[in-house]
């Protein structure tokens, strides 16, 4: 049995951290279920970098994962603009919009995944959307 512990990150180490650790830390506090720690490592990567698409799709992940919804979606706005033909983001901003009881907006993001190929449960969300009210 591993134990993990609470990660106990200052600003002052995390300003102090490379931008290329930076991400990888947040990276590893995603993966360890310490995604509002994650958030707070990843701002200092988007600041430094804001066209890089990886780090946006981590912030976002991260902030969806700690239920902070609207900053998820806007990271997943931010990726979509940096990569607008990636079907998982356009899924990812779907989601965190679903999450948000925005059922009819997310549908859009989702149709657009299916098109481009992604996972059938798009297309299965957007027919929930569609769906004739009785």
């Amino acid at each position: 049995m591993t134990i993990k512990f609470t990660p106990n990150l200052s600003d002052q180490t995390i300003a102090e951290m490379e931008v290329f650790d930076a991400f990888r830390t947040g990276e590893q506090l995603l993966d360890d279920r310490f995604p509002r720690d994650a958030v707070r490592v990843l701002r200092k990567v988007v600041e430094a970098e804001p066209s890089h698409a990886a780090a946006w799709e981590l912030m976002g992940r991260a902030h969806f994962a700690a239920a902070q919804l609207s900053p998820a979606e806007q990271a997943f706005r931010r990726l979509v603009e940096l990569e607008p033909t990636s079907a998982w983001a356009q899924t990812a901003l779907g989601l965190s919009l679903d999450r948000q009881s925005r059922h009819r907006e997310g549908a859009v993001h989702h149709r657009l995944a299916a098109a481009m190929g992604a996972s059938a449960r798009d297309m299965t969300r957007v027919e929930l959307v569609d769906r004739p009210m009785d």
